[in-house]
């Protein structure tokens, strides 16, 4: 099952969660409505002037109105509990891990094991082509736990608690670390956010019933039905809260089989999430959380976070067993037991250069979206350690950040610099030019490949900006690239990733799919590859065949928009052709990408522009791009 496959699968989810909170809705309103009516019947001592002979004839039991009444209330006090707590889970994954108790970590941090996690969110993140979520730690729980949060990759978290990383090696940390990162790439965070807000309606009920039976008046006279009514709530209260638990499990148990699958496919080491589980099972605490709010968010961690009758998660054993099938189930006998796997010995990678051959298959580049190699992962680790332990240091703050992406836009040219700098000195601060000429001092001459991950490193700090310092560094972002009047296809990428990347965290809103089909898109296609044919090859009858050969790619009865001649497509038509199609189907976005991966592959060479433009495009539409890995000793970021 492929990227896009995926990410319709997560939709369909959605529509059966929302059919499950409706039959657990009804059920619920049903249930309220025989209180009521219990309530009527103890009061008019077997009768009531309103419903006569009340008990002698069932039917007299249903009450058209006064059942409509019941279900009107019922279902604005369940709705009202969900809308609002939607309202407080638009703040996305950072909220998810603060109401937790998670602290994020900081890149620049001492703690050897925090270092050690943030690193391997950092390597993970650029092997798979998505953001690098914020690294939170929730300090308090010594149970072993982790869990991924957020509306999308862009305002993603990765969190673990503190008996996670006490207590499991690196291999370990990575296998969950991966197996977190399949729920980011499969869209399955939209689906537990959506299913904490519709829960906290369904579990408001039990509040409701201990506000009743706490605030009945027990010496009155009469008070003993109402002390019933409260009674009875809480029972309902707990039964939506059964249904909540089904509910939880049906979505989640299939998806962390499939997520530790992705796991060792991502890392080739089986024995990494393997030996993790093991820990857990053979842990006194298990990956039990100490706070009361793990409950409604118990779907969302790697494993079960809250002692229940109707469990969430697989059993640890079968979760295993599917890994190592040769595991005997007794967990006292793992700390006798050593990770035989070895790491196979890495080939020497470096960054692809003009003329030299990719051996990888463009008919297979959409199809592995989402998916992460070994080989990608140790890519990403050779390339965090070419980056510069100054820049490292300065991304661990706002200000920092902000000076090391201002940087990568800063000319060679010491006259055209001059000017940037000249107009930049009218739009911000003083201490944000100090540090952005400082850091141009260590990046110059840095390898171009290394640009947009550095970029990729700086998001999650940027994301700690406030809106008014955001709308700064947009502004000091535009001055940079405006002051020659001409934009680069680097600047051009890297507005494009700043865009879909971090504005999102500070002007949320949902991006409506308006295109289902590719037809109306044709010619936002052709610009989108006449741009990426231009840029990517020189000989302008290559680029004819490139830009040919990737059309081939549309659907048949979208053809006949094609330009006769391949030319420089302008900045705003790439931009509005990226817009459209990040407002269209997953199945609209696999044609393209896959249109995009065939015009770059033509020549079986990657460029450093065409990495730029084709990531420019992925990042826009939300797609996971990976590097791009040779069979011999280079890659193409």
């Amino acid at each position: 099952m492929n990227f896009f496959e995926n990410q319709e699968r997560s939709k369909k989810k959605s529509v059966q969660l929302i059919a499950m909170f409706i039959l657990a809705v009804t059920g619920i309103i049903l249930a309220v409505y025989a209180v009521i009516i219990f309530i009527i019947y103890q009061y008019s001592g077997k009768g009531h002037a309103s419903y006569p002979g009340i008990g002698n004839d069932i039917f007299k039991w249903i009450d058209p109105q006064l059942l409509l009444l019941v279900g009107f209330a019922t279902l604005c006090i369940i709705l009202g509990g969900s809308i609002v707590k939607i309202i407080a889970l638009r703040r996305g994954g950072q909220y998810i891990a603060e109401s937790l108790g998670g602290r994020p970590v900081n890149s620049s941090t001492k703690d050897p094991n925090e270092k050690k996690f943030v690193n391997v969110v950092e390597e993970m993140a650029i092997a798979s082509g998505v953001p690098v979520p914020v690294a939170y730690v929730l300090e308090g729980e010594t149970g072993i736990n982790a869990f991924a949060a957020g509306y999308s990759p862009n305002d993603a978290v990765v969190a673990v608690t503190n008996g996670c990383l006490q207590r499991l090696s690196r291999d370990e940390l990575q296998g969950v670390v991966a197996h977190e990162f399949s729920h980011i790439l499969n869209g399955d965070m939209r689906l537990n956010i959506r299913l904490i807000g519709l829960l906290s309606g369904i579990m408001i009920i039990t509040t409701i019933g201990s506000i009743v039976l706490r605030s009945s008046p027990r010496s009155r006279k009469g008070s003993p039905p109402l002390m019933l009514a409260g009674l009875a709530l809480i029972i309902i209260g707990y039964i939506g809260v059964f249904i909540s638990r089904m509910i939880q499990s049906a979505v989640s148990r299939q998806r962390e089989y499939l997520a530790d699958a992705s796991s060792v496919q991502f890392t080739r080491n089986p024995s990494g999430i393997a030996n993790a589980l093991k820990k857990i099972g053979g842990f006194s605490r298990g990956s039990i959380l100490k706070t009361s709010l793990a409950s409604e968010a118990s779907h969302m961690f790697f494993s079960s976070a809250i002692k229940t009758l109707f469990a969430t998660h697989p059993p640890l054993v079968e979760r295993i067993r599917r890994i190592e099938p040769s595991f005997s189930g007794n967990f006292a006998e793992f700390q006798k037991i050593k990770a035989e796997f070895k790491p196979k010995k890495a080939a020497t990678m470096g960054f692809s250069g003009p003329g030299e051959q990719i051996a990888i298959n463009a008919d297979n580049i959409a199809g592995q979206m989402g998916m992460v190699l070994p080989e990608h992962v140790q890519f990403s680790t050779m390339l965090l350690g070419s980056i510069p332990p100054e820049v490292r240091k300065e991304m661990s703050d706002p200000l920092g950040a902000s000076a090391v992406v201002l940087a990568l836009l800063l000319n060679e040219d010491k006259v055209e610099k001059r000017h940037q700098i000249k107009n930049l000195e009218q739009i911000a601060a003083g201490e944000i030019i100090r540090h952005t000429l400082l850091i141009d001092k260590v990046i110059i001459g840095l390898d171009s490949n290394l640009k947009l991950p550095l970029l990729d490193l700086a998001l999650p700090t940027l994301r700690q900006m406030s809106p008014a310092q955001f709308a700064q560094f947009k502004q000091a972002i535009t001055s940079l690239v405006e002051s020659d009047g001409k934009l680069s296809l680097f600047e051009f990428s890297l507005q494009q990733i700043i865009a879909s990347r971090l504005e999102a965290s500070y002007h949320p809103a949902a991006k409506k799919q308006i295109y289902k089909s590719i037809e109306p898109l044709i010619d936002d296609a052709a610009n989108l590859i006449a741009k990426l044919a231009f840029v990517g090859h020189a000989d302008k009858t290559v680029a004819q065949k490139a830009y040919d050969a990737a059309m081939k790619r549309i659907p048949v009865s979208a053809a006949g928009s094609e330009p006769a001649v391949i030319s420089d497509i302008s900045f705003d038509k790439v931009g509005r052709a990226i817009s459209h199609f990040a407002a269209s189907k997953p199945g609209v976005k696999q044609v393209i990408i896959d249109a995009c991966a065939h015009c770059v592959l033509f020549d079986r060479t990657v460029s450093t522009a065409e990495a730029e433009l084709l990531r420019a495009i992925a990042f826009s539409l939300d797609l996971p791009l990976a590097p791009f890995l040779t069979d011999t000793d280079s890659v193409s970021y």
